[in-house]
């Protein structure tokens, strides 16, 4: 069953604004933290089933920006490498791909959205993280559900933590590599998921406010 949008945040007391989908501007002038889903049904707690798949442009520059890109100690060729890699990672049971936090001053939601729709995979900004979902050929089925609070960071971490205890019915204390748990697309939250991909940006310098 699938982790809900509501029962996450519920939690923690946050108060969620209405879903926009996955391009559309955001109008949130604060901090906070921010989930995307292939719902815009935040109570909903089933599954809408879809198989990975590659975006084959999307693909192709990540392969031209990232020249060095390697899977596994090999350096990648082709498409299906990625797919074959990246599904294992991959709920079909779940909706959630992804939880993120904007805590800069400078930086309110409204920003490190519009940071994530103009990130070009393969670059090391503006948003670097989360990169897989810009990976997705079905990312713009995703809808964008945010909420305002005093301390993301610290919530992105038990947001994230409580996903992992409500995908695996226990507590993320007696699960062994957890962060193999985290949405699909949440590489690292002071722990780093384990994966193989390595070289995945090109050698230019690092994008100014990219966390």
């Amino acid at each position: 069953m699938a982790v809900s949008v509501h029962e996450l945040c519920e939690e923690f007391g946050l108060s969620y604004a209405t879903p926009a989908k996955w391009g559309e501007k955001i109008k949130a002038k604060f901090n906070g933290i921010y989930i995307i889903s292939l719902t815009d049904d935040p109570h909903s707690k089933i599954a809408q089933n879809i198989s990975l798949q590659i975006d084959s442009e999307t693909f192709e520059r990540w392969r031209k920006e990232a020249t060095e890109l390697e899977i596994e100690g090999k350096k990648v060729r082709d498409i299906e490498e990625v797919t074959k890699y990246l599904k294992q990672f991959w709920k079909p049971d779940e909706n959630i791909l992804y939880i993120g936090e904007s805590t800069s001053k400078t930086n309110p939601i409204e920003k490190r959205i519009n940071q994530f729709y103009q990130h070009k995979v393969g670059q090391k900004g503006p948003h670097s993280g989360g990169y897989w979902l810009k990976l997705i050929s079905c990312l713009s089925k995703t809808h964008i559900f945010f909420a305002q609070s005093n301390y993301p960071r610290e919530t992105e971490f038990k947001l994230l933590m409580k996903f992992v205890e409500k995908h695996e019915g226990r507590s993320f204390y007696e699960i062994d590599n957890f962060s193999s748990c985290f949405p699909f697309a949440n590489l690292k939250v002071d722990v780093l998921k384990e994966h193989s991909i390595k070289k995945p940006t090109n050698n230019n310098k690092k994008v100014k406010n990219e966390r």
